[in-house]
């Protein structure tokens, strides 16, 4: 069994797309996961399955959630070993323990082309840092994300993809959670 984070896009933000994390767990285990764990409010759900097949898995969770709730939810799926590579690469030195909430990784569906790594660039060295290594956008905010203008600024429009946000504590607990013993 490979252990899976499914990362979803946009749910129960502002009052739009509300999933409550129990119906969620539900979701899932109708479709033969195991282990189905949530994180949160915000989307996040740990599980197991044989289906090695990544996109097509995304594709089905996606397609569920339409069917029952009636909205389009992106779904991002990381192993658990493509995860914690994304804590591994890091590319900032996180000395302070407050580094950790000024630090988010946003989850790409694939590696950014060239053409929109171009669009990005004058958004490399702001105050804010923004850095690529694969799939993951790495974005080390100078005071918090909140105050921050790049955080304004449509980074899916300009990578042509959808993409997903958490911050280092959600993403070192997911790893957490993930290698977290079995039932």
């Amino acid at each position: 069994m490979t252990t899976y984070i499914a990362l979803l896009r946009g749910i129960n933000v502002g009052g739009n797309k509300i999933i409550k994390m129990q119906d969620l767990k539900l979701l899932f285990q109708s479709l033969e996961l195991d282990n189905v764990r949530t994180y949160i409010q915000s989307g996040n759900v740990i599980f197991e399955s044989n289906n090695h097949e990544i996109e097509l898995l995304g594709g089905l969770i996606e397609l569920r959630i339409k069917e029952v709730y009636g909205f389009q939810v992106s779904v991002i799926l990381r192993t658990l070993e493509e995860l914690e590579q994304v804590i591994e690469n890091n590319p900032f030195d996180l000395s302070e323990q407050e580094d950790y909430k000024r630090l988010y990784v946003s989850f790409l569906t694939s590696e950014p082309s060239s053409e929109a790594l171009e669009k990005l660039q004058p958004y490399v060295e702001w105050p804010d840092k923004l850095r690529f290594v694969g799939k993951e956008m790495y974005v080390f905010y100078e005071v918090s994300v909140s105050q921050s203008a790049l955080f304004k600024v449509p980074m899916d429009k300009l990578l042509g993809m959808p993409a997903t946000s958490r911050n280092w504590n959600t993403v070192n607990k997911l790893v957490a959670l993930g290698r977290a013993e079995k039932p």
